[in-house]
């Protein structure tokens, strides 16, 4: 065996005993890189479930408030109508059906008389003195809801208060 080909020999067998070692380390490199790879793919997956969950929310709360508008006309109706009357009785029926709808999908009403001011659920568009019951609601003009757990309508209320 001549000289030049003992240090290709010797060449060849330092890069096999320096190949596991890059091998490994490339082994590792791979690893990590799929490792963050299936975490920001999680991580994507879980950012679009919360957007899709958003967006329907947003478009249900935008159909329940369509929704809600008709309801409020109905109870204006029914305010000035006869008890006798047919048509109220039509009306009634309906508005009844509506609310049932509503409450299926998840709308319920907010409680507002005799309850204290919240600001978070109630818009106050009226001060009355009322000694006794500072801060407290009093009259409702609109109806607040909530659709499933979140403030869908605030209620528009009168709240007592010491002048």
């Amino acid at each position: 065996m001549s000289l030049e080909e003992e240090r290709v020999g010797a060449k060849s067998d330092q890069q096999t005993q320096d190949r596991p070692e890059l091998s490994c380390q490339e082994a590792e490199e791979y690893r990590d890189k799929y490792l963050r790879a299936l975490a920001e793919s999680e991580n994507m997956r879980k950012r679009m479930d919360r957007l899709c969950e958003d967006r329907m929310w947003q478009e249900k709360k935008r159909v329940m408030t369509h929704l809600l508008l008709l309801a409020d006309q109905l109870e204006e109706a029914l305010k000035y109508a006869s008890p006798q009357d047919p048509v109220a009785t039509g009306v009634r029926l309906t508005h009844q059906q509506l609310q049932k709808a509503l409450a299926d999908e998840g709308v319920r009403p907010l409680e507002s008389v005799g309850k204290p001011f919240d600001p978070s659920i109630h818009e106050a568009v009226q001060l009355a003195e009322s000694p006794g019951q500072e801060n407290r609601v009093i009259l409702e003009f609109t109806k607040g809801y909530t659709l499933d757990g979140k403030l869908l309508r605030p209620a528009r209320v009168q709240i007592a208060g010491d002048h």
